[in-house]
């Protein structure tokens, strides 16, 4: 197999998964051309201009998503952050996760574009977006209190900041002893609220287990990077999802679907409220 005919399969593929194609290109050591491509179709995965023409193959966004693993530079994190501030973009739980994959992988090897994710962060903020910037929260799992924690801190305390309980568990697996008295302050705000089922007492709850964690040297971080393991074994598990019509919006790996309603009782998606914790 060469590289083109590899690629040819990725763009000829209608159903299941072209593992074959996929390990052929991801042996390859990093390849510009490569992640020009994939920076094409991450930076498109919600133009409806190129979906048209992709009609039959809605999964292409997803394998060099998957290629992303290999063939990434520090140029990549512009459409990775793309993925997760575009408004209103369809939930592609498959695309969703291997975005937060390569969060992760590009947060741990550029250290230095940390930032660039917390700026994306809080641009969407400052919008009041509805993109879902949460997915970018992984980042701060490869943050530091020095470089990061007065930024970090600026969520927490902003007014319109998305998903804080997450922000603040994210923090505090990291132990960013910095940000600790905004979560305190988020906590204490929250004090009044002790109905059960409520879901202002389900916060209240988050973020005092957020506090628990800041001393807990025994809990492992929940970075979905470091926890994900290899890609192939990962779709292999997940194979005959892709024999369904519309495999991009599969739920997976739970019982519980990411975007049903969570089963604490919180109101809110599970991909939004308890599927991290």
């Amino acid at each position: 197999m060469t590289k083109s005919e590899a690629l040819a399969i990725l763009h000829s593929r209608t159903s299941g998964v072209p593992f074959e194609a996929l390990e052929f290109l991801s042996a390859l050591p990093y390849d510009q051309d490569i992640e020009d491509k994939i920076i094409f179709h991450l930076d498109n995965a919600y133009d409806e201009r190129v979906a048209m023409l992709n009609q039959r193959l809605p999964n292409l966004p997803l394998w060099y998503a998957i290629l992303a693993e290999v063939h990434a530079s520090e140029r990549m994190v512009a459409s990775v952050i793309n993925l997760f501030t575009t408004p209103d973009s369809p939930d592609w739980d498959l695309l969703d996760e291997q975005g937060l994959f390569l969060v992760g992988m590009l947060s741990e090897r550029y250290p230095q574009k940390v930032a660039s994710f917390l700026d994306a962060i809080e641009k969407q903020v400052s919008k009041k977006s509805n993109a879902p910037y949460l997915f970018l929260y992984d980042s701060i799992y490869f943050a530091d209190d020095t470089a990061h924690g007065e930024q970090i801190s600026r969520l927490l305390s902003h007014p319109d900041t998305g998903w804080k309980p997450l922000l603040a568990v994210h923090v505090a697996e990291r132990r960013l002893q910095s940000c600790r008295n905004e979560v305190q302050k988020l906590h204490e705000s929250f004090l009044p609220y002790t109905q059960k089922g409520t879901n202002e007492n389900l916060i209240r709850e988050e973020l005092q287990y957020a506090l628990e964690l800041f001393d807990d040297e025994a809990h492992e971080p929940g970075c979905y990077y470091h926890q994900r393991g290899d890609w192939k074994a990962h779709y292999k598990s997940a194979e005959q999802l892709f024999d369904q019509e519309n495999p991009m919006l599969a739920t997976i790996f739970s019982n519980v679907g990411r975007n049903d309603l969570c089963p604490c009782g919180s109101g809110k998606k599970y991909k939004s409220c308890c599927l991290k914790k």
